[in-house]
């Protein structure tokens, strides 16, 4: 009976300690968070001079199946909230139809006006399929799925005077999904969440170098 006895008990302690474990596990496994892409030092230094902002809507283009300019103001603002201490207007996107409304200083001044007169980011974005992209693995030919490349351009008009103050062309980026296929909007999502730095430093007309324009 003893050495039952002290079986039992030692496969006891066993079933504790595999207990205690997988519940250290699964509470350290609660505060596993995924760090959003960080901003450089000198693009947070250059968004401290921007103090109200309006994102006002985007000339898109592109993918009809996601609504590129909600989406976009929606992202640019949420990244202005989180980088910045800028005040940022809260309205509806604009629905721009071509690029040459960048340059009706009428419309800005009015709208400027209407809004407190702030920096106004708009500019175009353009979702395009990416050609499908061919991997070899030895004898074998293998095409991913179908990617996403994303063009984008800010253009900053000054809220008082509705004149155009600053236009920059952002990297293009491209993406492909990674194994699974990947909806559009999620990839463009990814995309976003790359060009961080880049829309926040053309907001704040922040210099970049040739090393800041990453794919």
């Amino acid at each position: 009976m003893v050495p039952n006895l002290h079986r039992a008990i030692a496969v006891m302690r066993c079933c504790v300690s595999l207990t205690l474990i997988a519940l250290l596990l699964t509470a350290c496994g609660g505060r596993v968070a995924r760090v959003p892409q960080a901003v450089p030092a000198y693009v947070q230094r250059g968004l401290a001079s921007v103090s109200h902002v309006w994102v006002a809507g985007f000339v898109t283009s592109g993918r009809q199946d996601i609504d590129l300019n909600a989406e976009s103001v929606r992202l640019v603002r949420k990244d202005l909230r989180a980088w910045s201490g800028a005040r940022i207007v809260e309205a509806e996107p604009l629905q721009l139809r071509d690029e040459g409304t960048f340059h009706d200083v009428d419309y800005w001044r009015q709208l400027g006006e209407e809004h407190g007169e702030p920096l106004i980011v708009t500019g175009s974005v353009r979702l395009m399929l990416a050609p499908a992209q061919v991997v070899q693995r030895g004898k074998r030919t293998f095409y991913l799925p179908t990617g996403r490349t994303l063009e984008a351009t800010v253009v900053l008009i000054d809220g008082r005077t509705g004149e155009v103050r600053a236009e920059r062309k952002l990297p293009s980026r491209m993406k492909y999904s990674e194994g699974v296929v990947t909806s559009g909007l999620a990839l463009f999502y990814q995309m976003m969440d790359q060009a961080r730095s880049d829309w926040l430093a053309a907001i704040s007309e922040t210099p970049t170098t040739s090393t800041d324009a990453r794919k």
